[in-house]
């Protein structure tokens, strides 16, 4: 699109013409009005996608944080059959230890995403409030 395009159509008169008629500027004003409906638009996809990335991203790690606690919960178990099936101390205390770490380490994750995904909003709050000065634009034109 033209660095013209994105302009508005009105342009002040020139000392010897004729003001426009009231067609041309209704004319005028449809097409500012569309091209600032598509403007919006835009705008509203670009927010959305801004709000998507975030919420994969937010979400790829609660998965991650949750399949590290089910690596350590497996590492738990193991510890814990280990013990029992041979009583031997070793085993059972260094599998607590690392399944301990593992549970800690997915626990801040799973801590760090949510804390990350609590200030995500989908609502395009910028176009919201570009329509809102949009309106009251258009309503000052018609008056």
């Amino acid at each position: 699109m033209s660095q013209r395009a994105n302009q508005p159509s009105y342009r002040m008169p020139d000392p010897g013409m004729t003001e426009p008629s009231i067609g041309e500027l209704i004319g005028n004003l449809a097409r500012d009005t569309q091209m600032l409906v598509r403007q919006e638009i835009a705008l509203a996809r670009t927010e959305l996608n801004r709000s998507m990335s975030q919420l994969v991203a937010g979400v790829m790690k609660v998965a991650v944080g949750a399949l590290i606690l089910f690596a350590g919960f497996l590492i738990l178990l193991f510890a814990a059959v280990a013990g029992v099936h041979k009583l031997d101390l070793s085993w059972m205390v260094s599998g607590l230890i690392v399944g301990g770490v593992v549970l800690l380490i997915g626990l801040l994750i799973l801590m760090a995403a949510k804390s990350g995904l609590s200030g995500v909003t989908l609502a395009p709050t910028e176009t919201i409030e570009t329509l809102k000065d949009d309106r009251d634009w258009a309503k000052g034109q018609l008056r």
